[in-house]
């Protein structure tokens, strides 16, 4: 049985500028009847989000996208949409929104489309859902992606004439191979999360697909219900500024172009690399604090800064915000560093103390303290990261 193809992307993080070619295949795809699913992380991340707030980025999952898992980036925009009525359902099995959520929310889904019915079933990794900021995910229900939570999803969807039955998960590359080794309810998988070079594995009839992150590429599915001979493609796209044929961004685009082209000053040189920020800015946050030491994760910058700021190229060097914290007591910077680790961040640290071994006063940002599950109190007077970033540039 033939059946519509399945188009996924994932990770795209609001990557509208330099996503159009992105855009203009999913548009031309759904034209010829393909489904459209996202993976999760349309939004935030990058420069564009900060200016759009998300506006830009629902409007085109309004009208290119049938279905999307929530990402651990998505929070915040999915509980403050526009026009709900439009938006697409999400999808996932072991995540609840608050009552204020005004959209469509689905455990799974049959898909839109001509010929065998697919059915999918959403899901969200305990690792994603742990990266939410707590006052983002304030009012969520969240449990974790049992099999057993999964298997009772594919067969309602069965039940409900579904031909085939996949899973759209925002757990991350790595996990979902460990789902399907230990032979999880459904044998494809399509993951998002992770931003990897792995994008498929197979064994034994099993398989996880991945699409490209930031607009730079889509996954196509042609699925086979009856056998199980799936045949996928990935499609890659060049990033561009203007695309052959007018896609409605240009007005947004040109006002985000003023947006950022706002100075901010001037550093001494480049600094290309975003660990060589990391650690300038972790030395300036350990002074603004007043701590022995200052911790934050280098996974809170995207890229590194040119010599000539704009406020385009701060925030996409700095796209997450998070006010500085103290921990309450002394604590070993070492015991701090490897919790960090195990919780998958990658942590910079700047201390005025030589001594290894020593318990010290720690400043942080708010979103590590709440991941540590440390007791901790605002900076005073209240600082952030990126404003701690911004005098760095202005001052140098």
């Amino acid at each position: 049985m033939n059946t519509a193809p399945l188009v996924v992307t994932a990770d795209f993080h609001s990557g509208v500028p330099g996503g159009r070619a992105l855009l203009a295949a999913v548009r031309e795809h759904r034209a010829r009847g393909a489904r459209i699913v996202d993976a999760g992380d349309f939004f935030g991340g990058t420069a564009f989000h900060e200016f759009s707030q998300g506006r830009v980025e629902e409007r085109l999952l309004a009208e290119l996208y049938d279905a999307l898992v929530p990402g651990n980036h998505d929070f915040a925009d999915l509980m403050r949409l526009e026009n709900p009525a439009r938006f697409p359902p999400v999808v996932c099995a072991n995540l609840r929104p608050p009552r204020a959520f005004a959209g469509r929310w689905e455990s799974g889904l049959l898909l839109p489309g001509s010929g065998p019915r697919v059915g999918m079933v959403g899901y969200l990794g305990r690792q994603a859902y742990d990266a939410v900021p707590a006052h983002e995910r304030a009012g969520f229900s969240f449990v974790d992606p049992t099999a057993g939570l999964i298997a009772a999803e594919r067969d309602r969807l069965q039940a409900a004439g579904a031909d085939i039955v996949i899973g759209v998960s925002h757990s991350g590359f790595v996990v979902d191979v460990t789902d399907q080794e230990a032979r999880w309810p459904l044998p494809l998988v399509v993951s998002g999360h992770c931003h990897s070079a792995w994008y498929h594995w197979a064994s034994g009839g099993r398989q996880v697909l991945k699409a490209p992150e930031i607009g730079q590429g889509l996954l196509r599915l042609d699925l086979d219900p009856g056998h199980g001979h799936h045949r996928f493609t990935i499609e890659t796209f060049p990033t561009i500024i203007e695309p052959v044929v007018r896609d409605g961004l240009e007005e947004a685009l040109a006002r985000y172009a003023d947006w950022g082209a706002a100075p901010v000053g001037t550093l001494p040189a480049s600094l290309p690399d975003r660990g060589d920020v990391a650690r300038l800015l972790a030395q300036r946050a350990q002074a603004t604090a007043g701590a022995d030491a200052f911790v934050f994760s280098l996974w809170t910058l995207r890229e590194g800064l040119p010599q000539s700021v704009t406020r385009q190229a701060l925030t996409s060097c700095a796209p997450f915000d998070a006010d500085l914290v103290l921990l309450d007591g002394e604590h070993l910077t070492e015991a701090v560093e490897e919790r960090l680790r195990l919780l998958g961040e990658e942590p910079v640290t700047y201390s005025s103390a030589s001594g290894v071994g020593d318990a010290r006063t720690v400043a942080t940002t708010s979103y590590l303290a709440e991941r540590l599950g440390l007791v901790a109190r605002p900076v005073d007077p209240p600082r952030t990261l990126r404003g701690i970033l911004t005098d760095l540039v202005k001052e140098s």
